[in-house]
């Protein structure tokens, strides 16, 4: 349960989240949902949304046993859609979107998927 009020200090997230500092801090970096500012004292103030973002990963990581990857892509895929029909036009809207980065590692992903289905299916 997050407390009701709209910013939080860093040494307040391991208690509301049951994430570890260092966890917390590796996740900064890896995922842009997570971005905290600086306050004018040096101390990171985390917004609700960041606080939110930390237990949807934690979820994704330690519960569904997602890889740092998959949970990237999860959290991304709910607002990615591509609405094109050629091969030139999906490559054209990730170039306007920018996010073309996403799209590879979704589609690296992917791939990871299928080898590991068909390793277990010895197909």
């Amino acid at each position: 349960m997050i407390p009701n009020k709209s910013n939080f200090k860093f040494q307040e997230l391991t208690p509301i989240t049951g994430v570890k500092p260092y966890v917390i801090r590796f996740w900064e970096t890896e995922f842009d949902e997570i971005s905290p500012v600086d306050s004018d004292s040096g101390q990171k103030i985390y917004a609700r949304k960041d606080v939110e973002a930390i237990l949807k990963i934690k979820k994704l990581l330690f519960v569904e046993k997602m890889t740092v990857l998959e949970a990237k892509i999860a959290i991304k895929g709910t607002s990615f859609e591509i609405e094109a029909t050629s091969q030139g036009e999906v490559s054209d809207v990730l170039k306007e979107s920018g996010d073309v980065d996403f799209a590879k590692n979704m589609l690296i992903s992917a791939l990871q998927v299928i080898r590991e289905i068909k390793s277990k299916n010895n197909w």
